[in-house]
């Protein structure tokens, strides 16, 4: 299973505690799972000497400008990603151990199903809307193993959410354009989503991660939210490490 970690080099920074948590969170079944975890950045630094991460180059980061994310992802597509892959940003920290069997049978499920552009790993679609979640009634989709999935209908917002998620390459590049930033991706994103395009979420959320730096908190980390926190002594450790203050 392919695991991508998009990095920009003023958050270099993050990589270390997403390491470190990734480690602690998935363990073992990294190993079991046959993971390949590509951080694609740009230029190289000692950190990726790490015997479970591999490195891919996108050139220098002068020429991948904010309004061009949707080229660099479009690149990234085009260069290494596997037919199926989880797309995860380096300061998506996971706060407890992922259910890697589970995300093994969603990475099938989307193999048999090619209509499926995304299945959210989180609970982005679970709790999209305040909270008025999709998971009964005409939007409980299927069942995937012991998985309940939920589909988003037509017209849900952020349909291209990049929180975590498991992406079908080719169902993806039909959605993206040139010349659009991450947040627009998200929003102008969704727009473009067809009807014949599954988009899916479980209720169990068997990867969780917080998102640490985000956009309406001017820069600053967060390490809780609603529905997820950075354990204390994860913070402790990490500050002891000087990764953060």
């Amino acid at each position: 299973m392919q695991v991508i970690v998009i990095a920009s080099e003023k958050m270099y920074h993050c990589l270390s505690p997403f390491m470190h948590l990734w480690r602690k969170h998935v363990g073992l079944d990294h190993i079991t799972y046959n993971i390949d975890l590509v951080v694609c950045g740009f230029s190289e630094v000692s950190f990726f000497s790490d015997q479970i991460t591999r490195f891919h180059s996108l050139g220098k980061q002068s020429d991948w400008p904010a309004v061009r994310w949707s080229e660099k992802l479009i690149r990234i597509l085009d260069e290494i990603a596997e037919e199926q892959f989880v797309l995860m940003l380096e300061d998506y920290w996971l706060v407890r151990d992922v259910d890697m069997r589970a995300v093994k049978m969603l990475f099938d499920y989307a193999a048999q199903f090619q209509n499926v552009l995304k299945i959210d790993l989180t609970y982005d679609r679970l709790y999209i809307n305040g909270g008025s979640n999709f998971l009964f009634g005409a939007n409980t989709h299927d069942s995937c193993g012991y998985l309940d999935l939920i589909k988003s209908p037509p017209g849900t917002p952020y349909q291209m959410s990049l929180w975590a998620g498991i992406w079908n390459r080719e169902q993806l590049k039909r959605v993206l354009v040139p010349g659009e930033t991450a947040q627009d991706i998200e929003i102008n994103g969704t727009r473009r989503v067809t009807d014949d395009q599954l988009v899916l979420g479980t209720r169990q959320a068997p990867l969780l991660h917080g998102n640490i730096y985000q956009s309406r908190n001017n820069g600053a980390p967060v390490y809780k939210d609603a529905h997820w926190a950075i354990k204390p002594d994860d913070l402790e450790f990490m500050q002891k490490e000087g990764w953060i203050e």
